[in-house]
């Protein structure tokens, strides 16, 4: 079973994108702050991270940064409502494998994550 990281401070869409997980077959593991996804992402190491980009205390940038210096071989898709080009380059360049804009259609990121964990 492929284990996913979902760090989202919206608890009403991290919920929802935690039972669509688990509805697939995941095994779902949550964060609602940069901080605490950091910390499991390291101690679980998950199959795949969806992480926020506004988060409270460690914004997604930061945790993405920190987490490519210490593991730079677990697939990462940001996730934010900011779908600015820069924020977008930002992310890749800050080691993202891939990237959705808010609001998004659950099957088109369940299909991305599919295929980072593939």
């Amino acid at each position: 079973m492929k284990k996913i990281l979902i760090v989202e401070d919206e608890e009403g869409l991290l919920d929802g994108l935690a039972h669509n997980f688990r509805y697939e077959g995941y095994e779902v593991l949550t964060a609602k702050n940069g901080q605490e996804g950091l910390r499991i992402a390291l101690k679980q190491k998950p199959d795949a991270v969806l992480l926020d980009v506004m988060l409270p205390g460690k914004d997604g940038f930061t945790v993405l940064k920190e987490l490519r210096q210490r593991h730079r071989d677990i697939p990462v898709l940001v996730m934010t409502a900011r779908n600015f080009e820069a924020d977008v380059l930002k992310g890749f360049d800050m080691g993202a494998d891939d990237y959705v804009t808010k609001p998004f259609s659950i099957k088109e990121l369940m299909a991305r994550v599919k295929r980072l964990v593939a």
